[in-house]
């Protein structure tokens, strides 16, 4: 056969994705200060573009010799090992050692592939491919082997240093940081368990840029499998070739662009903006015309199809008349008996153009035939696993003698020209219609010559075109901002970028014009206060002290109604009961913590009362334990006034319900019931202004039966055998002070001996978990205290440092924890003895999480939790200390000198704590308070030169001009250098 160009359906696919990496290839070389993983992209994009080149001249070269393309699509090795080198070195390499044997290694792997593959195949018989419309070899797995091996080895670079750079905090995180408490067996097992779902999560939802930008390149990787599982539908016959080319193509464009745009979106290189939007359209223009050129082809031919079709009836027709004037395109008609089997079958030459004879036939048969067989016994290799090669070929010949070819489809003959040929039968003789294949290619080329040039004349004009298009509407404007920051940058603010029209270029132009022009104004106005400096100083001086005096009065003042109020509270919330049987015990922690007159309280809207009620008859009566918890609406003062009402209205109906060991003839749910009322008739008084949440339980001593209501307050939790659970399912009652729309009813519930009831306020479940993107996430899952409860066993102190443990508690918090026939109960007495040892451990813990949340630089919440150990013992030097400390670096300077003042009032002697105190008095305008802290510096510390420049601006502050030179000149006898120094002689204008 001549050798000739003719272009296949498949060529201008491929003509497009060479195309596209030899554009994308030009946008990588020209990119300014280009870094090794740059580099590695370009090779990258040269070795795929040889394949795509390679298979180019495979779908265009209707010749033996097209079978050589292959010595240039196994190139692509080439561009796996370059990914492998990319892969490494971006963002930053990671792993040096290793790379510096992997990559050289696989380089040596793709060269031996590849001159293996040219060696074997040198001489190998060349076979046309009529699925495919190319020539090529049958040899090959062990190059595909290397560059499956290539590619492995680039995804687990990539999967790992995702996973490296990757900052993913959420759930999994959270369990893996918490096991690190457990014992050593435990937190390998539960580090083992959560090595797996922790790094996927980390795969799929990195956060951090450099762990996002892999994860682009991972989801290439991705398409890739994709790709490679498309090539594996194909040779299983699942797919047919052309949906596997259309397919191929689709997801190697879209490889190819994805590649690009996380490269440019996230390479520290600069990027033109015009490279973006030329590469997006050179993109976009080659995937479009790709896929028309597609469709445009495949319809032609179908065209070819149905022609060939038609003349197939004509000779049929023809043949049925008896007549032999076959239709012109027609090139030979063969006959046999109506049978099965593909080949082998005795043939009679009606009819031919092109002087077949039967050795011909026979030739071009067995030519045929043994390529086929090697194509059905790959297929069947995969269906018969085990089997020998013998066995293979035996049983792909049974097949090949039982398969009966269909009748008018397009078939394919070797009858030394490649032919086309569809089938008919009249009665038991089959007929074959061949058609030259040539001239069906040559139809294809027709087309498809003028498709390719439109790829390229389009890619070209895009390339030209749109950069001379794109220069005066887009790229000179962005010039000349570019150059308004520049030179604003660089201090000259008399620019004025020019705006040509009002688009969105124009309309940031005028933006950034106006910008400029408020700076400049700001600087000089700026100007102007610099020349009249000292006298504004000391004007707003005295404004500061001032205001900084009535805003400490008002400190002063609103503290004492503060205090006022939590010394009402505070005799309210008592933990009355005194029942051997039922054991109740409470804390409160309410999130308001103040400081008045060197005493520390807490106020808010928590509140817990426990007592002991008769019921029934003089002569007949059964006691219960009381036991109530609520929330009062509102923040501050406005909770407090409603947990110090909700306390008074108790407190009262508990005295006139017991004192003086009264017996009430009543039953429980009356008695709970008249309560109810009263207290919500009481606060519906405050019109709306003042409602609170509560629980209000009575426990028959002796038989644990509960009576109980709940006014929309935390569902209550049950503690039993290990297992904590709700004995509510759904609201029943609103909270009090407004209209309910449920009807009153008393709950009962059965205790059993050794249950526990734990009842809470809100502040259970509003936990901070983390702050994302300045978004704060809270906890909405209530079932958390489930598995707190049943981690803490019930006990209230435990349930308290593994809530704080979860997040950071931003609300009130209060547990009341009531026990039924406890086993090893402790007695009335030395329930306070353990709650005081409690408070200890709690003390402890809180000291130790919130040091260990400072180290890992989380000082906001370490803060928030050594305020709680603050509240809960405030003579703690440690803690005292530890709190100072964090406070003063993170600028709370009105906490920092609260605390720093609570130490030194007992431990005087540390100068460090005094300097930091003064520098805190100092920042909230405390002068005479500082100079105090700085006096007993420098008479611990008389020759500390920071101090003595501290003290002599002080005084020069205060308007003490003499003490601040003497301090300046005691300072400056012992550093004459000090920069500060000189700032303050000029400031004190000494000579």
């Amino acid at each position: 056969m001549d050798a000739s160009i003719l272009f296949s359906h498949h060529a201008s696919g491929v003509f497009s994705l060479f195309l596209l990496t030899v554009v994308l290839s030009g946008f990588l070389i020209f990119k300014k200060s280009k870094t090794l993983p740059t580099y590695y992209l370009l090779i990258m994009y040269a070795g795929y573009g040889t394949m795509f080149f390679g298979y180019f001249l495979s779908y265009s070269v209707f010749n033996p010799l097209g079978a050589y393309h292959r010595y240039l699509t196994v190139f692509v090795i080439f561009a796996i090992v370059a990914f492998i080198g990319f892969s490494y070195h971006f963002p930053r390499n990671i792993y040096p050692k290793e790379s510096k044997i992997v990559i050289p290694l696989t380089l040596v792997i793709a060269l031996v592939a590849w001159i293996h593959f040219i060696l074997n195949t040198a001489g190998r018989e060349k076979i046309y491919l009529f699925s495919a419309h190319h020539y090529s070899f049958d040899f090959g797995k062990e190059a595909s082997f290397a560059i499956l091996l290539c590619f492995i080895l680039s995804t687990v670079i990539l999967i790992r240093k995702t996973i490296h750079f990757s900052r993913y905090s959420g759930i999994f995180q959270k369990w893996n940081t918490s096991s690190n408490s457990f014992a050593l067996p435990v937190r390998i097992l539960v580090k083992t368990l959560l090595f797996l779902p922790l790094n996927v999560m980390k795969v799929i939802l990195p956060s951090g840029k450099e762990g996002i930008a892999l994860r682009a390149f991972l989801v290439t990787v991705l398409i890739n499998i994709l790709n490679a599982y498309n090539n594996v539908l194909n040779k299983s016959g699942v797919l047919s070739y052309d949906t596997y080319a259309i397919v191929y193509f689709i997801l190697s464009v879209s490889t190819m662009f994805l590649i690009q745009s996380a490269y440019l979106n996230h390479s520290p290189e600069p990027t033109s903006f015009m490279g973006k939007i030329l590469s997006s359209a050179v993109v976009t223009v080659v995937l479009a015309l790709g896929a028309i050129s597609y469709i445009t082809l495949f319809s032609i031919d179908k065209s070819i199809e149905k022609e060939n079709l038609v003349e197939m009836n004509s000779v049929k027709t023809e043949i049925r008349n008896g007549d032999t004037n076959f239709p012109p395109n027609v090139r030979y008609i063969l006959s046999r008996p109506v049978g099965s089997g593909i080949f082998d079958h005795k043939y009679e030459i009606l009819y031919s153009k092109d002087g077949l004879n039967q050795t011909i036939l026979k030739d071009g048969e067995k030519y045929y035939k043994n390529q086929q067989l090697k194509e059905a016994i790959e297929k069947n290799k995969k269906l018969n696993k085990g089997k020998s090669e013998s066995e293979l070929e035996t049983i792909t010949l049974k097949q090949m003698k039982e398969t009966d070819l269909p009748l008018g489809s397009r078939l394919f003959r070797v009858a030394g020209n490649f032919y086309i040929h569809y089938d008919f039968a009249i009665g038991q003789t089959r007929y074959e219609v061949g058609f030259a294949y040539a001239e069906f290619r040559q139809v294809i080329h027709d087309v498809a010559r003028w498709l390719i040039l439109i790829i390229l004349g389009t890619t070209l004009f895009i390339l030209i075109a749109f950069p001379i298009l794109l220069r005066v509407s887009l790229i000179h404007p962005l010039n000349n901002l570019l150059s308004g920051v520049e030179k604003v940058n660089h201090g000259d603010l008399n620019v004025n970028v020019p705006v040509k029209t009002m688009d969105e270029i124009g309309f940031l132009s005028l933006s950034f014009n106006s910008m400029v022009d408020s700076i400049r104004g700001a600087r000089e106005q700026l100007q102007e206060h610099a020349d009249h400096l000292e006298e504004k100083v000391e004007e707003r001086t005295k404004e500061v002290q001032e205001k900084m005096e009535e805003v400490q009065r008002l400190k002063i003042q609103q503290d004492g109604d503060y205090f006022l109020t939590s010394l009402l509270a505070k005799p309210l919330f008592y933990n009355a009961n005194k029942s051997p049987k039922v054991n109740t015990s409470f804390l409160i922690r309410q999130k308001k913590y103040f400081e008045f007159r060197n005493k520390q309280g807490e106020l808010g809207g928590d509140i817990c009362l426990t007592g002991n009620l008769r019921l029934g008859t003089p002569d007949n009566y059964k006691k219960f334990t009381m036991a109530m918890n609520g929330d009062a609406m509102g923040k501050s003062m406005q909770g407090a006034g409603g947990s110090l009402v909700m306390g008074v209205v108790m407190n009262s109906i508990m005295a006139r319900s017991a004192a003086n060991k009264r017996v009430l003839s009543k039953t429980p749910e009356e008695w709970l019931t008249e309560t109810y009322m009263e207290i919500h008739s009481v606060f519906k008084s405050f019109d709306g202004t003042m409602v609170i949440s509560a629980t209000v339980a009575l426990i028959d001593d002796e038989t644990g039966e509960m009576f109980y209501w709940n006014a929309e307050h935390p569902f209550s939790v049950l503690y039993r055998d290990g297992k904590a659970s709700f004995i509510e399912d759904t609201l029943e009652l609103r909270k009090l002070g407004l209209d309910s729309e449920f009807e009153f009813k008393v709950k009962k519930f059965q205790l059993h001996p050794g249950d526990l009831i734990i009842l809470a306020s809100d502040g259970r479940d509003d936990l901070l978990l983390s702050v994302h993107n300045e978004k704060r996430i809270i906890n909405e899952d209530e079932n958390v205290f489930l598995d707190v409860v049943e981690r803490s066993h019930g006990d209230i102190k435990s349930i308290e440092r593994n809530i704080r443990s979860i997040g950071e508690v931003i609300d009130d918090l209060s547990i009341l924890r009531i026990g039924f026939q406890e086993v090893n109960a402790p007695s009335i007495e030395q329930r306070e003895d353990r709650n005081d040892f409690a408070d200890k451990v709690v003390l402890q813990s809180l000291y130790k999480e919130g040091k260990e949340l400072y180290r890992n630089g989380e000082a906001q919440k370490a803060i928030s939790i050594l305020l709680d150990a603050y509240a809960t013992d405030n003579n703690n030097q440690k803690l005292n200390k530890l709190l100072g400390l964090i406070s003063f670096k993170e600028k709370d300077y009105p906490l920092a000198v609260k605390v720093l003042s609570k130490y030194l009032t007992q431990d005087p002697d540390t100068a460090e704590l005094w300097y930091y105190l003064s520098i805190a008095e100092k920042r909230i305008g405390n002068l005479a308070q500082s100079l105090e802290a700085a006096m007993m510096v420098n008479q611990m510390q008389p020759m500390n030169v920071q101090n003595l420049v501290h003290l002599s601006d002080l005084n020069r502050l205060l308007g003490n001009r003499e003490e601040a030179i003497g301090f300046t000149k005691s300072a400056e006898e012992i550093d004459p250098e000090n920069k500060n120094i000189r700032k303050l002689k000029k400031l004190l204008e000494m000579d």
